[in-house]
């Protein structure tokens, strides 16, 4: 007869590091929230400061974790692959996601009843600050936020809920709850961009947390996300 399972450490530890990240990500967003006058869209001067702030507080915490733990930032699943298969693959993902929340937005506009119409005023009034950020700092905007936020979701989050959830690193449903846990994460943390920008995250986080999962790597969603940010901020600077 064989005894009781005996914990696994590195799964604990796992989850400790996740829990911990995730209250310093949550507690930015409520300091976030109060701090800003309400019925105010963000200006170019909160975007900045918020992400300088947030990005900046988000990396210390993890590099912390790692620290603590005696971990390398190797773990992150930042890996050596040839450009063109990241951009390559980078480009199949930026596809991939403007598909999936194409998708979220039809179910959201039809579930809630909002017309296409309402939905494109809603997003425009939520970025509205977006569209007044000086054209140099659109090109730097995008690459930081697209390097540490998938950094902390795609790389921290991903691997950490993985290992937390499962003691077989190749547990396909391991992957799959740690993509979609991850991806909840990455959408409350794009709460500012109200209802539709949230869902639209949520599918855009599906994604890419597959193309990381996918791909063991990624690089090639640090591409895509840079790809969409930029795309996004031009269009939104001079449509």
């Amino acid at each position: 007869m064989s005894g009781p399972t005996r914990p696994d450490p590195r799964r604990a530890r796992a989850a400790l590091q996740a829990l911990v990240v995730a209250a310093v990500l949550l507690a930015l967003l409520a300091l976030g929230e109060a701090a800003r006058p309400a019925a105010r869209a963000l200006s170019p001067r909160d975007i900045a400061q918020g992400v300088a702030a947030g990005g900046g507080i988000l990396l210390g915490s993890i590099a912390v974790m790692l620290a603590v733990f005696r971990e390398r930032w190797s773990t992150l699943g930042f890996r050596r692959e040839a450009p063109a298969a990241v951009l390559g693959w980078g480009l199949l993902g930026l596809i991939a996601s403007y598909l999936l929340a194409g998708a979220g937005t039809v179910v959201y506009g039809l579930a809630a009843g909002v017309s296409p119409e309402q939905l494109a005023a809603e997003k425009t009034a939520a970025l509205s600050g977006f569209s007044e950020l000086p054209p140099a700092l659109i090109l730097p905007l995008s690459l930081f936020t697209g390097t540490y936020e998938e950094l902390v979701f795609r790389g921290f989050f991903i691997s950490r809920l993985r290992a937390a959830l499962s003691r077989n690193p190749h547990d396909r449903a391991a992957a799959a709850g740690a993509v979609v846990l991850t991806s909840a994460l990455f959408a409350v943390g794009h709460f500012y961009q109200a209802t539709l920008g949230v869902v639209q995250t949520f599918a855009i986080g599906l994604a890419l947390g597959a193309l990381a999962v996918r791909r063991d790597n990624v690089w090639p969603c640090v591409v895509a996300h840079a790809g969409i940010n930029l795309i996004g901020m031009l269009a939104l600077r001079f449509a």
